[in-house]
């Protein structure tokens, strides 16, 4: 294990708090940590511990959230995205232009031509009783996760350790206020479906509650943005933050998010290095089922009902595919309009799968002008999905969960930062050459190379054309 190494007094505390959050997890288990602590700890620990690009993207990905997760639960109705917006503005008002540069125009006009398309299906539709908010909201999350991504994919200051605690503490803020509704605990702080159930219970007797799956996906991405910037477990901040991840994944009983952090240690360990490797993926596999064993053996029932081979996929996954399948079938071709869909019997609002909301809104002709966008964005010169941030994240751990996110949990007013993040993340911004450029550069080196032997007095006449980012190789 490597030895700590603190740049201020700051990061110091900020380990310290990491190594308190298994005792704050205990203590909310036990009923004697109550949730206005956790809040304050996640108040302290943006204004002191971040700086101003981390707190602008906390704000964008969590302030916004808090306000929207808790505010109608305490009769609170104050829009969280334009609060996140407004403070971003604030710490970033002497650097938000420079987001807006050469390297970030093409990302964003991928985005805008999917917006455009989500835009054009809003007029067509018309104004129906879910379509105008649905639509309101895609635009102001638009606004503020483009933002939040810009600012991790421009500044190099920016470190996960520090930005990605109080996401662990979200996610342990909302088991406490859950616990505090419910009026008791768990049975022990292994009582796994504690969370899962009270949420559910509260839902059924119509108590404005939380979502099991905004405490999981919290702590999920947390996880995510973390192991982003590590190539190995360092020491024990590292295993003390992924240990923390992970109860916080399974108390929340989120199955979907559980089986989407196993992938994401396996894509970590496949990706870290930069190469791909046989022995690496071998490896990679046998932790996978080491996790995967120790999570049945917890004996939690909803993961092992949701690991049960031959069950049924909508059962297991508490999803009735059977709607919106049903709607397809009818509207293939068109789809039954932005903001039109709802399940009579289940009374949502949408699928629960981006892929099927779009096929149920937009139907095949819409999903296609999106995977054409798509396309275009991959087969272009600028894709790249080994990319990493400048601060050396790995890209594609970061995209994980908003992946697994879109796929189980929200509509796409909250899933457009999955198009906001892939078309962000994966913009490779180094010298790109086309294939005759690299030939031709190829055969100067060669020539260049057979005159230094013949005499180092020749100096090739090309010899700055050859001049190349050794990225941009990479890249090739």
């Amino acid at each position: 294990m490597e030895k700590m190494v603190y740049n201020t007094v700051w990061d110091k505390l900020n380990t310290y708090l990491v190594f308190l959050i298994p005792v704050l997890i205990v203590g909310v288990l036990l009923n004697v940590v109550k949730f206005p602590i956790i809040a304050l700890l996640i108040f302290l620990s943006f204004i002191f511990l971040c700086n101003n690009h981390e707190k602008s993207v906390v704000c964008a990905l969590i302030f916004c959230k808090m306000i929207g997760t808790f505010g109608p639960a305490l009769g609170i109705r104050v829009p969280g995205t334009v609060v996140a917006f407004l403070l971003i503005i604030v710490f970033m008002r002497k650097e938000l232009l420079m987001l807006f540069n050469k390297h970030t125009t093409k990302p964003i006009i991928f985005i805008l031509s999917v917006y455009f398309i989500f835009m054009v299906y809003f007029l067509l539709t018309g104004e129906t009783r879910n379509s105008g908010a649905k639509f309101s909201v895609m635009t102001i999350s638009l606004c503020v996760d483009t933002i939040a991504f810009l600012i991790l994919v421009t500044f190099k200051d920016i470190r996960m350790e520090r930005m990605t605690v109080p996401f662990l503490l979200f996610a342990l803020m909302q088991l406490g206020y859950v616990e505090s509704l419910s009026g008791h605990g768990p049975s022990s702080i292994l009582d796994f479906s504690f969370f899962r159930n009270a949420c559910t219970e509260m839902m059924r007797k119509n108590i404005p509650v939380l979502s099991y799956h905004n405490m999981g996906i919290a702590a999920f991405i947390g996880a995510a943005f973390m192991m982003s910037q590590r190539k190995k477990i360092n020491n024990y901040f590292d295993i003390v933050f992924l240990f923390s991840s992970l109860w916080l994944i399974i108390l929340s009983g989120a199955r979907q998010t559980i089986f989407g952090f196993i992938f994401l240690v396996f894509v970590w360990l496949v990706f870290r290095t930069g190469r791909f490797k046989l022995t690496t993926v071998l490896l990679a596999s046998g932790v996978i089922v080491v996790i995967y064993l120790g999570l049945q053996m917890l004996d939690v029932p909803f993961f092992q009902s949701g690991s049960t081979r031959g069950a049924h996929m909508g059962s297991d996954l508490n999803r009735n595919y059977d709607y919106p399948l049903m709607i397809i079938s009818y509207h293939f071709l068109d789809g039954i309009g932005f903001g039109n869909y709802h399940n009579p019997y289940t009374q949502e609002i949408y699928p629960h799968n981006i892929i099927l909301e779009i096929l149920c809104e937009l139907g095949f002709v819409g999903l296609l002008f999106i995977c054409m966008v798509i396309f275009l964005f991959v087969r272009s010169h600028h894709f790249l999905l080994r990319n990493e941030l400048p601060n050396r994240g790995i890209c594609l751990l970061l995209w994980i969960p908003y992946l697994v996110r879109s796929m189980i949990s929200g509509d796409l007013s909250e899933n457009i930062s999955l198009f906001i993040a892939m078309f962000l993340l994966f913009y490779y911004r180094g010298v790109v050459l086309t294939s005759e450029q690299l030939k031709r550069l190829m055969k100067m080196r060669q020539m260049s190379n057979g005159n230094r032997q013949r005499s180092e007095e020749i100096v090739p006449s090309s010899t700055n054309e050859a001049t190349i980012d050794i990225n941009s190789e990479e890249k090739i």
